[in-house]
């Protein structure tokens, strides 16, 4: 038994096919294809579902066996989405998470409501963008379906949103797990379809290419996946289900749960529904990681430095070569970060280990660094693509009635001292 899943990525799109033993059978990551529409970075969803065809395809006919997918989940970023009309085809372009042209709408919103914390990528800022510039596409939309879920909608036939992707939109209450009616009406929301919690069933495959490519078949479940950030979390909780996540990818994201009903939260942490939709909430601390680094140098000297077994030299506030400013950016985000963690500690987040994972997590330099600023040891997960990782186990355990079980590659721990040690290594 197989099971297949996605990563929707703003940098690259991944996909994972997992055995019923828990374990990657196959991983293989491209880049996500976007396209400029003169104001910022979209992305053709029509382009990408054609593009995540051919990997699912690719993946399954090398360790597939030819027997069809056991079932098949996607999580994603969460904040862009689809306006879908008939039969649920891309009416428009998709406005990526990170583009800041919903600025004035989001100051708007935040005016108005503060059940929940709103930022320039949060949703109902998109959607007021998009009632202004765009009005025909979002008047005419049948579905608001997010892209993380949207090719899981488009396989089973069944418009749905991750409960997990709601929390993203800003219009949903986080405590109550309802849809706030009035910050709907206010963000002007296109018609959105029924929730789901994370793993629930969407339906099953119908047909299309991945059927008559043989691999899905009628009987193939569609599982709801969600938020990559969560999904990422969900794989590592199974290790300690008092860890704190430090995501290193794209942008840095750090994640832990409380059951707290009503935690106290800093204006700086965002909160979210918990991995597998618990009790309690989830609560994250969000810097925009590669972004901030390409704002100030080039992608060949950050990857330069980043791949040395240390970082040169010591703190030096005044020095005014590149390596000193590249070394100073990352300490001020690994500070930033540390100031994440205190605020955990006042939300109730359990002082759990800290485990890190992503493509950035693979530098020895920056664990190092952000060790020595967390004052903690970090827990270094081997485990390629953990949000697809994360998406398949998901996906598999739809499919068994089971808990899937973890087995990561490695793990290695790194003291506040620099001190490296081998947790576990796989077989």
């Amino acid at each position: 038994m197989i099971a297949c899943g996605l990563d929707i990525g703003s940098t690259n799109v991944k996909a994972v096919l997992a055995g019923e033993d828990g374990r990657a059978l196959w991983v293989k990551s491209v880049p996500t294809p976007h396209v400029n529409d003169g104001l910022g970075t979209t992305t053709d969803a029509t382009a990408l579902m054609a593009l995540l065809e051919d990997l699912v395809i690719e993946g399954w006919q090398t360790v597939g066996g030819g027997k069809p997918l056991a079932s098949i989940a996607s999580a994603g970023v969460g904040e862009d989405g689809v306006c879908a009309g008939e039969h649920m085809g891309s009416l428009g372009l998709v406005i990526a998470w990170n583009d800041k042209r919903a600025l004035t709408e989001v100051a708007r919103f935040r005016e108005r409501f503060n059940f929940t914390r709103v930022d320039f990528h949060s949703t109902a800022g998109k959607w007021m963008w998009m009632r202004e510039h765009r009005a025909a596409e979002i008047g005419a939309a049948r579905h608001w379906i997010a892209l993380a879920d949207y090719p899981s909608a488009l396989w089973c036939g069944q418009p749905f949103m991750s409960e997990t992707l709601a929390a993203r939109t800003g219009c949903y209450d986080l405590v109550n797990r309802r849809w706030s009616e009035d910050a709907l009406a206010f963000a002007g929301a296109p018609p959105l379809p029924r929730l789901l919690k994370t793993g629930e069933v969407a339906g099953t495959a119908g047909p299309g290419r991945l059927r008559d490519a043989g691999v899905v078949s009628a009987s193939t479940l569609i599982v709801a996946g969600g938020h990559d950030h969560p999904i990422a979390s969900s794989v590592i909780l199974r290790l300690n289900d008092q860890a704190r996540i430090d995501s290193l990818g794209t942008a840095n994201a750090i994640y832990g749960e409380t059951r707290t009903a009503h935690p106290m939260i800093d204006d700086s942490l965002e909160t979210t529904i918990p991995a597998m939709c618990g009790p309690g909430l989830a609560v994250v601390g969000v810097t925009e990681f590669t972004l901030t680094l390409e704002k100030h140098f080039s992608r060949e000297a950050v990857r330069a430095q980043l791949a040395l077994p240390r970082l040169p030299g010591a703190p030096d506030p005044q020095g005014d070569d590149e390596p000193s400013r590249i070394r100073r950016v990352l300490e001020q985000m690994a500070l930033r970060g540390r100031n994440f963690l205190r605020g955990f500690d006042r939300a109730g987040v359990s002082r759990g280990t800290i485990y890190a994972t992503g493509g950035w997590a693979r530098s020895t330099a920056l664990m190092e660094l952000r060790a020595s600023a967390f004052r903690e040891p970090i827990t270094v997960v081997d485990e390629p693509e953990l949000v697809g990782f994360g998406a398949a186990l998901l996906a598999l355990e739809a499919a068994t009635g089971r808990t899937a079980s973890f087995t990561p590659l490695g793990l290695q721990v790194i003291d506040p001292l620099g001190r490296w040690s081998e947790a576990y290594v796989g077989l």
